[in-house]
């Protein structure tokens, strides 16, 4: 069964039911290509709404709304960490701070397609398995 769509001027899609918004691509001359592939990257509004109920003190204090916080991630990510069930991580790290900022992505129907953002502290970060890196420790 497939849901209905349209496609809107702004280059969103929507389902009917649960919105969808292009939000990012991986790029075929990018260093991530190594272990991601050149596609977009998607987010669903469900998702957005999950990170703005689970992260929204957070989210305030940065003066970021859950989709600039995703982003941002996106413009700003360096490394890149093996999640569970064949997901990936991608992360902004900064050697300056205790927290990274990070979105958790599973490929789906030819794109990434986002299933969380947040904030974690460097101890669950070196739990995940390092894939690439672009940033010099």
């Amino acid at each position: 069964m497939t849901k209905k769509t349209e496609k809107k001027p702004d280059g969103k899609k929507a389902h009917l039911e649960n919105p969808v918004y292009k939000v990012g691509r991986i790029r075929y001359n990018s260093w991530a290509t190594k272990v991601l592939k050149a596609c977009d990257i998607v987010i669903y509004e469900r998702e957005l709404v999950h990170i703005q109920t689970s992260h929204g003190k957070e989210l305030d204090l940065l003066g970021m709304t859950a989709m600039d916080f995703v982003k941002f991630i996106l413009a700003n990510f360096n490394a890149i960490y093996k999640g569970k069930e064949g997901r990936k991580i991608i992360a902004v790290e900064r050697l300056t701070s205790s927290y990274y900022s990070v979105i958790e992505l599973s490929f789906e129907n030819n794109n990434y397609k986002i299933k969380t953002a947040l904030s974690v502290k460097t101890v669950r970060l070196s739990k995940w398995k390092l894939l690439l890196t672009n940033i010099a420790h």
